[in-house]
């Protein structure tokens, strides 16, 4: 049997993929996996790492306004459809999965012509311009939050949760005393060749007594929490160990005790996650199941409307209404803020919100409903 992935744009596209194909190759030796994307290097290389085949596409960026970009991206979706039509006739999958973006449309759309069946996934609260066009012609369309009254009289709908990599499901619940022992040991150990590194580099210019900041920017960084970030620095060191993640193109060097800075995070991330003590972070929706899967103190600081369709602002806004983290707000003291975070009393209050929280096993819900599909 075959699988085919589609899905590409950022990072954030790739990786609830990626973690659905390292579930379902555990659990079936038979399936083939292929994915096609976007000519992105990058893509390209996580995506091959992981040894799925790659194919790339043309793709054009899908607007919500006006521009004569437009126009040209139009020819480059029809020149998508072609290509993928063509790949997809020579892979002959049983399988198409989206994970959305705007390479993903031809692709679909070229399984539909194919008779290739189709589901979808959407991480956010509210649909990508991408999925609403895909949803058309799926089979099943995976939601990560719950369904909206309308989504549930269409039974193509099945809320399944946000899938997460094997790396945070290793982490998640692992002595952590007992792993950095056997790091220093050089054991055998999994992830140890990049967490080792990481966690001398934390060992060399943190302090113990200090609590743990991790800052996420998200795959391509944030611009507005590095900068929130830099100007508080100073004061931010005093009192707490930062660990901040700045994406390659708003990277800056900076050496100071207390402080690390870096490009990306690769497979240690579920290690720094389980080390923090507060997160400071975008609020796409991965980034968002990953963290409360690891029950952790939330500083979130949401892409604005006039910067995305306004997902993150929804997605924020629905844990904040559970009380699972708090939303940082233009006319907040960040170092104020923080201290409050931190205070004992807000954390047995986020404790008991992740207590009644009903956490979905995403990766086993989707790959039932795909045996299913594909019986």
């Amino acid at each position: 049997m075959k699988i085919v992935f589609t899905g590409g744009g950022t990072l954030g596209h790739i990786y609830p993929a990626l973690a659905l194909y390292d579930y379902i190759k555990e659990r079936d030796k038979t399936i083939d996996f292929y994915w096609i994307g976007t000519n992105r290097e990058n893509e390209r290389i996580v995506v091959e790492k992981n040894g799925i085949r790659f194919f790339s596409i043309s793709s054009g960026k899908l607007r919500r306004y006006f521009s004569f970009k437009n126009l040209v991206d139009v020819f480059k979706v029809i020149i998508g459809y072609f290509q993928a039509k063509r790949i997809l006739k020579k892979i002959k999958p049983d399988l198409l999965f989206s994970k959305g973006g705007y390479v993903s449309v031809a692709v679909v759309y070229a399984a539909k012509r194919l008779n290739i069946k189709i589901v979808t996934h959407e991480s956010d609260i509210s649909l990508g311009l991408a999925t609403k066009l895909n949803l058309r012609v799926a089979n099943v369309i995976f939601k990560g939050f719950k369904l909206s009254e309308t989504e549930q009289q269409d039974i193509r709908f099945v809320y399944s949760g946000n899938p997460l990599r094997s790396s945070m499901i290793y982490f998640k619940d692992i002595d952590l005393s007992f792993y950095e022992k056997r790091l220093v040991e050089e054991a055998d150990i999994q992830y140890g060749d990049c967490v080792l590194k990481v966690k001398r580099k934390i060992d060399e210019t943190f302090k113990k007594d200090k609590p743990f900041i991790l800052v996420v920017g998200g795959s391509l960084g944030s611009l507005e929490i590095n900068e929130l970030i830099f100007k508080h620095l100073d004061k931010l060191v005093e009192k707490y160990n930062i660990y901040h993640q700045m994406g390659n193109q708003t990277y800056k060097k900076i050496e100071k005790d207390c402080y690390i800075g870096v490009k990306q995070i690769g497979e240690e991330l579920g290690y720094l996650y389980k080390k923090a003590d507060l997160i400071i972070s975008r609020c796409g929706a991965n980034t968002l199941n990953e963290e409360i899967f690891f029950r952790k103190n939330i500083l979130a600081i949401p892409l604005k409307n006039n910067a995305s369709r306004g997902e993150q602002v929804l997605n924020a806004k629905y844990f904040k209404k559970l009380n699972m983290l708090e939303v940082y707000e233009k006319n907040m003291n960040l170092i104020d803020t923080v201290k409050n975070l931190l205070n004992n009393n807000v954390i047995e209050q986020r404790n008991k919100a992740f207590n009644s929280f009903n956490y979905i096993d995403a990766n086993e819900t989707i790959y039932l409903k795909i045996k299913e599909l594909m019986k």
